[in-house]
């Protein structure tokens, strides 16, 4: 046991090196509990530094602080996110921030328009005096997303095929969130087709 105790203290000492020199080190796996002097020794050393209260255990490491750097960044965003007036076209369609961030998405002008309600609707360009009439070539209403989506005429076929393809698992209308959550290839095909122009 003195033996032992020696041999501790010798270990603790040149821990205190240990950064101040060259140091070649191997892992490998050795079997538990089976009279391995230096592995017991080990297990000792180990259990006694957890009971030791001048150690301390705050080394994080770096992954881990940049994992939840960018949690709390992501909490943060998602505040604004809730409590902005700004952006409402585009919070029914992500109104969560770390979903938008999970899911890989390809955009096209169309796409963006759509998510938006920015660029190619009549009504918004009719904000800018763009053109003299917000109202729809179909059944004269006002063209906005929304109308485009669910109501115009024009896009009936088109429509058509996403409703077909969602009413396998909803009903229709669905929620714009549940549009990009579930059905977003199938989103993206219908608003990629519209042709603004034609509008």
């Amino acid at each position: 046991m003195k033996n032992q105790d020696h041999l501790i203290e010798e270990i603790r000492k040149k821990t205190i090196t240990l950064e101040k020199e060259i140091w070649n080190i191997e892992y490998m796996w050795i079997k538990a509990h089976a009279g391995c002097y230096e592995n017991e020794l080990a297990n000792k050393l180990a259990k006694e530094a957890t009971r030791n209260s001048d150690i301390c255990y705050c080394k994080i490491p770096k992954s881990e602080i940049k994992h939840q750097e960018r949690e709390k960044s992501i909490e943060k965003w998602q505040q604004q996110w809730d409590h902005t007036t700004k952006g409402s076209a585009t919070k029914e369609f992500f109104p969560n921030i770390k979903d938008r961030l999970k899911t890989k998405i390809n955009l096209t002008p169309n796409f963006t328009a759509v998510v938006t309600a920015h660029g190619k609707t009549r009504s918004y360009l009719r904000q800018f005096k763009i053109i003299e009439s917000p109202e729809c070539p179909c059944i004269n209403r006002t063209q906005t997303v929304d109308h485009l989506l669910y109501n115009c005429s024009k896009l009936n076929n088109k429509r058509e095929k996403l409703i077909v393809y969602i009413s396998k698992e909803d009903n229709w209308p669905i929620k714009k969130n549940e549009l990009v959550n579930k059905y977003l290839k199938q989103f993206i095909n219908f608003a990629n087709s519209i042709d603004y122009g034609k509008l």
